[in-house]
C-alpha cells in the first residue's frame, strides 16, 4: 500500500468512527473514550515535549463540541478521573487561542 492510499484509509476510518460509531456509543462508553484519549494524549506530549496540556488548543476543543455537544460535561468527569489534579487554567488559556 502506497503512502497517499495508506493516508486515505487512516482518514476514511477515522471519519467512518466520529460519523457512525461515536453516536451510538453510550455516555459511559463516551466518558471511557475520552478519559483514555485525553490520558494517552497528556502522557505522551508531556514525555514528547514536557509540556502535558500542548494538546489542547482551540482548534481541538471546537472539534470535540462539534462531535459531542455534551463535551463540556464528559470533561469535568475526564479531568476528576485522570489520576492526578488537572490545571483548569492552563487548560482555558489553551483552548481560547
Amino acid at each position: 500500500m502506497e503512502g497517499k492510499e495508506f493516508l486515505k484509509e487512516i482518514l476514511n476510518s477515522q471519519k467512518k468512527f466520529w460519523d457512525e460509531k461515536y453516536p451510538k456509543m453510550s455516555l459511559e462508553e463516551k466518558k471511557k473514550y475520552w478519559l483514555a484519549s485525553t490520558h494517552k494524549g497528556m502522557r505522551t506530549q508531556g514525555e514528547a515535549f514536557g509540556d502535558e496540556y500542548s494538546e489542547f488548543s482551540k482548534e481541538w476543543y471546537d472539534f470535540a463540541k462539534e462531535h459531542e455537544p455534551y463535551f463540556d460535561e464528559i470533561f469535568d468527569y475526564v479531568t476528576k478521573n485522570l489520576g492526578f489534579e488537572f490545571d483548569w487554567e492552563e487548560y482555558n488559556k489553551r483552548i481560547k487561542k
